[in-house]
């Protein structure tokens, strides 16, 4: 059996790419900690939930990780997060050492080493899902893992204390195992089905769905064998769902009840805080009075948005390139929902990429692997665009669907035969590269320093 972890080696080929987007990312997450660093560094008899979540605004992203690192507790929805807080817990203990040995609250740096390490890998997943599984040469395969790591949220997820970078390594390790599968004509091993399944999808419910689809699309009829099925599906989901019940009642339940207890100790003794707590479940009660349902993760649904406008200033427009007002604000703190962009030809050039994903999916639907990504695509765009979870603030879910946008671009590149129309191909994906570098580092760069 070959050693698994080989998978994380980096070759030899991929050194200065990985060297490059290492700076990348280093510069980046090194703004992000300095925005708060005095008061994100504090540590000793604090409250670090409404420290943290009184200063911290960065688009939708919340700073729960933070806090968990800060001090345990388990704030995330386990409907949607069933094993995050608990996977965070190891990095938790790390800070309380440090803390002590330092007197610092090294949450933000823990968290920034978590974020370029991860990142790192999902860049090198993609280099190698461009360059081995479709096939493209490694300067273009290179270029279009710049292209993608330009995007506005994708440029946010990576510093973000939340967990859509965990989803983009989780999504992008499955989406190269799969397409490695599909391309030696072999079925996605049980065992890496229910690893990947167990923890993807722990850390974001959503993401079990994907990696079934993987293993369906890689090993056919063969995945619904009943020995295999049990392995790759039923195991892991039965562990996902006695790890639920057992965190839920001994660590969610206890810390309900305590963060409860809290809050009506101190409506009681502050006026001003009640009243500040009336007028944000009035304005929760408004945001969530057009979803389908009541319930958790319903709440997030909206039928009532713009379909077209999501798609022009938010899911086509913010996910790719950031506006320049209400920049990275967030819509639960007063962004309005849509926001145009001062400078026209970022329209111009969302258009231009909508264009370039349909041409790409044209070309390259005949292949299993496309077809694959078509499926994870359709899937975010049903829960989307369909049922409105999460959308007027969409752009924030960019790392589970953007990938898509180079892949399509590489089947592309890889099927035009003139060599004329394929070097304009890579010309204009340098130019809107450089442009999204520039409109979304200017931004980012400003509300660092603002």
């Amino acid at each position: 059996m070959r050693n698994p972890f080989n998978i994380f080696a980096i070759r030899k080929g991929e050194r200065w790419p990985a060297l490059a987007i290492f700076i990348y990312l280093t510069v980046l997450n090194a703004l992000a900690v300095s925005k708060h660093f005095e008061a994100f560094t504090r540590c000793g008899h604090l409250g670090y939930y409404s420290l943290f979540f009184g200063d911290f605004t960065l688009s939708g992203f919340d700073p729960f990780t933070y806090v968990i690192l800060s001090e345990w507790r388990s704030l995330y929805s386990l409907a949607r997060h069933p094993l995050l807080a608990v996977l965070i817990y190891p990095l938790n203990l790390l800070n309380q050492w440090l803390m002590m040995l330092t007197d610092m609250n090294c949450a933000v740096f823990i968290w920034a080493t978590v974020l370029i390490v991860l990142s790192l890998y999902s860049f090198l997943f993609l280099f190698r899902i461009l360059h081995k599984i479709i096939g493209i040469g490694h300067k273009d395969s290179f270029l279009l893992s710049v292209f993608f790591f330009a995007f506005g949220h994708i440029m946010v997820t990576v510093v973000a204390p939340d967990h859509f970078a965990l989803s983009l390594f989780c999504l992008l390790l499955t989406l190269y195992v799969a397409g490695r599968a599909i391309r030696l004509k072999e079925p996605l091993a049980a065992w890496k089905t229910a690893l990947l399944l167990f923890l993807s999808t722990g850390v974001t419910t959503t993401n079990g769905l994907k990696v079934a689809l993987a293993g369906w699309f890689a090993g056919g009829r063969r995945f619904f064998r009943p020995k295999s099925f049990v392995v790759s599906i039923v195991l892991p989901l039965l562990l996902l769902g006695g790890s639920y019940l057992i965190i839920s009642e001994y660590i969610q339940k206890p810390e309900q009840e305590r963060r409860d207890r809290t809050l009506n100790q101190r409506l009681k003794k502050d006026e001003a805080f009640r009243k500040q707590q009336v007028t944000l479940m009035q304005a929760a009660a408004k945001r969530n009075a057009n979803a389908i349902m009541k319930g958790e993760s319903f709440r997030w649904t909206d039928l009532s948005l713009s379909r077209p406008r999501s798609v022009i200033e938010n899911l086509f427009g913010e996910s790719l390139m950031l506006h320049e007002d209400h920049a990275l604000q967030d819509v639960n703190k007063g962004r309005p929902v849509f926001v145009t962009y001062r400078n026209k030809m970022c329209y111009v050039v969302a258009g231009i990429v909508m264009l370039l994903l349909l041409l790409g999916i044209v070309t390259g639907l005949h292949d299993r692997f496309m077809q694959l990504c078509l499926s994870w695509f359709s899937l975010d765009m049903v829960l989307h665009l369909g049922l409105g979870f999460a959308l007027s603030e969409v752009y924030i879910m960019a790392a589970h669907w953007t990938f898509v946008l180079p892949i399509a671009f590489g089947f592309l590149l890889k099927r035009l035969q003139k060599p004329g129309i394929k070097q304009a191909l890579r010309l204009l994906t340098v130019l809107i590269t450089v442009f999204m570098l520039a409109i979304n580092g200017r931004i980012f760069l400003n509300f660092i320093l603002e």
